[in-house]
């Protein structure tokens, strides 16, 4: 079901020829929505990086719901259904609720997934009230000409440069969903390996006017997460070493900041510096070193950087 739904969409959104498609940078209604709710809901996550823009502990009862482990999967719902309007995403995410068939084909992939994530139909219930928050949602979106400076920096400095290390990860091209309400830790959802378009990332806009380059340094470093949890998974020491899933993720989280920089190092030098003034911004600490906030992980770094170098054949 899902090479279906979602290579189908790929398409709707690239066009024809998604051997010709690249990176695309967009700010659908339905992404921007759903993550202003989550935001007003303040599902900030509890791993090394905000999930969205707002911190702080929830202060509603259906905020305080979601924040249990078993709703993580909301913090995904637009990757999984790129080409919904924000008024099918909610109809989407209501049908989920239930056990009927969803309204639109095209929802059902969304709806598969939450419904496995949240098999007893009475985890499934807080979806209807998420749901209407979504539909009723007029967030502030993002000024196509802002997407269009974006668009335009990525295919200038980073297409070409980049291109070795996207081809070896089967990333060539995608989606990149920028959404103001989210944080800086972003999303990335790789979909079938044999398409290279079937690819999806969310980030943020960054903190501001002082870091313009936000989404594409957040966007390196979402490129980076499947290589990180490739060698994660495949690292015995981490996974014993790893005192919980919540310790996994956040070592992984600064293990992806760290491939990226090093991923500039090694394909992009003239953008090095940049990105890792980038992620001290990020920490509200420029005047730290990169390396500080955002330390080494004696289990992590050595197989990464093999890792990275393996795909981009150095030796």
């Amino acid at each position: 079901m899902r090479r279906a739904v979602v290579h189908v969409v790929l398409l709707l959104l690239f066009g024809a020829s998604p051997v010709a498609a690249q990176w695309r940078f967009a700010a659908p209604a339905a992404a921007t929505s759903w993550f202003a709710v989550l935001d007003s809901l303040r599902l900030t996550g509890q791993g090394a990086l905000p999930l969205t823009r707002t911190t702080g502990a929830p202060s509603t009862p259906l905020g305080r719901t979601l924040t249990e482990s078993k709703y993580d999967i909301l913090h995904f719902v637009p990757l999984y259904y790129p080409s919904a309007s924000q008024g099918a995403l909610a109809d989407a995410v209501e049908d989920a609720a239930g056990t009927a068939a969803p309204r639109a084909d095209r929802a059902q992939f969304v709806v598969g997934a939450l419904r496995r994530a949240l098999p007893d139909p009475r985890d499934r219930r807080p979806l209807v009230e998420l749901a209407a928050a979504v539909r009723r949602a007029q967030p502030a979106g993002v000024a196509p000409a802002q997407l269009a400076a974006w668009q335009e920096a990525w295919n200038r400095r980073f297409n070409v440069g980049l291109a070795r290390f996207l081809a070896a990860e089967r990333l060539d091209a995608g989606l990149v969903l920028v959404a103001p309400a989210l944080g800086a830790e972003g999303r990335v959802f790789s979909g079938v390996p044999a398409d290279r378009a079937d690819n999806i990332i969310a980030v943020g806009t960054g903190a501001g006017p002082n870091d313009p380059d936000a989404p594409l340094f957040a966007a390196v470093r979402e490129l980076c997460f499947p290589l990180v949890s490739r060698v994660a998974d495949a690292t015995p020491q981490f996974r014993r070493a790893a005192r919980n899933a919540q310790d996994a993720a956040r070592r992984s989280s600064i293990a992806a900041v760290r491939c990226g920089a090093d991923l500039m190092d090694l394909l992009l030098p003239a953008e090095a510096a940049s990105y890792r003034a980038h992620w001290r911004a990020v920490a509200a600490a420029p005047a730290s070193s990169f390396d500080t906030l955002y330390p080494p992980d004696a289990l992590l770094d050595k197989p990464i950087g093999a890792a990275l170098r393996r795909s981009l054949s150095l030796p």
